[in-house]
């Protein structure tokens, strides 16, 4: 599979908490995404908005706890921040996305002018149907808005940027009263039990029980439910959360200890473990790397 323009191509990317953390270079960036072998993401949320779109093999998201099966050719708009996980279909040998992620002032930004306002400071995701999005020819408006970070002059650079934006405002804001709707597993009991970790994964004193307790539900019960909508266990959720807490407090510039303690984890042994599992290699030297100059 190609592209008619060369965006960034990124295959089998394992995507750290770090860089989950990370903000955009750029306003808008278009990377391509081919999964082979990886075929599952972090829980992980961004401080800026992602709009997936399936090229070739479609993608299962949970999203707050809700799975939504996107197929080829939809088009999904993850607001900023809101946590989810990606398992990737590659039955077929190859899954490839398109993806565009849109830093989350210049969005809200754009969004607060009078025909876009429902888009404005979005909280839930959006789905649109393939229908709408070969409509639009949104593969190739992608494509083009990647094109702008060639122009060298940062004002006419900004200005191609605000202009694309408003023109992809226009294509969601047409159909948006008409939106696809997902395939979508809810559950209250999990959508439940992830805002309680959300609120509280910081607290070292978080256990299963006491999620189980605030839902209302057994520990058992829970854990198996909990597995089948978000794809991961809650320990396994927790731990990953705490992580990229701990990445962002690092970049806030706290200390390494501190900012393991802030997270949630108590113990520090544990703690380096699973760091160098992810990582392969310590927080101390993962922080040294973060602090040499780019070339």
């Amino acid at each position: 599979m190609s592209l008619h323009h060369k965006v960034n191509h990124i295959t089998d990317s394992l995507l750290t908490k770090g860089e989950a953390t990370q903000k955009l270079p750029l306003p808008i960036v278009i990377t391509w995404y081919t999964n082979r072998t990886n075929v599952q993401s972090v829980v992980h949320s961004h401080p800026y908005y992602e709009l997936i779109l399936p090229l070739y093999g479609g993608v299962m998201y949970s999203v707050n706890g809700t799975l939504v099966h996107l197929n080829e050719g939809e088009l999904i708009v993850l607001p900023a921040d809101v946590y989810h996980y990606g398992k990737y279909d590659i039955s077929t040998d190859v899954s490839d996305r398109l993806l565009a992620q849109i830093d989350q002032a210049f969005w809200d930004t754009v969004a607060v002018e009078a025909p876009f306002q429902e888009l404005c400071k979005l909280q839930i995701p959006l789905v649109f149907s393939a229908t709408d999005v070969a409509a639009w020819e949104i593969r190739s408006f992608f494509e083009q808005m990647d094109l702008s970070r060639n122009v060298k002059d940062p004002d006419s650079r900004s200005i191609l940027y605000g202009n694309m934006l408003r023109t992809l405002f226009v294509y969601m804001t047409e159909s948006l009263h008409e939106q696809h709707a997902p395939e979508l597993t809810k559950n209250l009991l999990v959508e439940q039990a992830v805002s309680y970790i959300r609120e509280h994964f910081t607290d070292p004193e978080l256990t299963v029980y006491d999620i189980a307790k605030d839902s209302f539900s057994s520990r058992e019960h829970l854990s198996r439910l909990f597995k089948r909508y978000t794809m991961k266990s809650i320990h396994a959720y927790i731990t990953e959360l705490r992580m990229q807490h701990f990445h962002q407090l690092l970049r806030e510039g706290k200390s390494i200890m501190d900012s393991c303690t802030c997270s949630g984890f108590s113990d520090y042994s544990s703690f380096t473990r699973s760091f160098k599992k992810l990582h392969n290699m310590s927080p101390s030297q993962y922080l040294k790397s973060m602090e040499k100059p780019e070339v």
